[in-house]
């Protein structure tokens, strides 16, 4: 398992990532598994972020969204399986909105 901080790119916290992958992939080319998305903030940063914020808040409501891997960047689905977002090293865009990810993956 992964997981990061989410923050908007002007370094306001909105919430956190998980990825779990299928079969011990080890996350190389073409590795796949699930997300989960978990909307936690602050009531500044929400209010300084709200349209990142509302797209978080709605893929929170979901236990296992898919993703896959693609060379360099893991793809994201949404509950229906339809590509809605992309994660390439420490940058997120979900649903056209960019975020900023902190690997918390050693600290936990």
């Amino acid at each position: 398992m992964l997981y990061f901080s989410i923050n908007s790119p002007d370094n306001h916290h909105l919430g956190f990532l998980v990825l779990m992958d299928n079969d011990d992939s080890t996350y190389t080319n073409g590795a796949s598994g699930y997300y989960a998305v978990k909307a936690q903030a602050d009531e500044a940063d929400v209010q300084a972020c709200p349209v990142q914020w509302q797209i978080l808040k709605q893929l929170s409501q979901y236990d296992s969204l898919s993703w896959y891997r693609q060379s360099d960047y893991v793809q994201l689905c949404d509950a229906k399986n339809n590509i809605i977002g992309r994660l390439q090293q420490q940058y997120l865009s979900l649903c056209g909105q960019h975020f900023l990810l902190n690997d918390l993956t050693g600290t936990l």
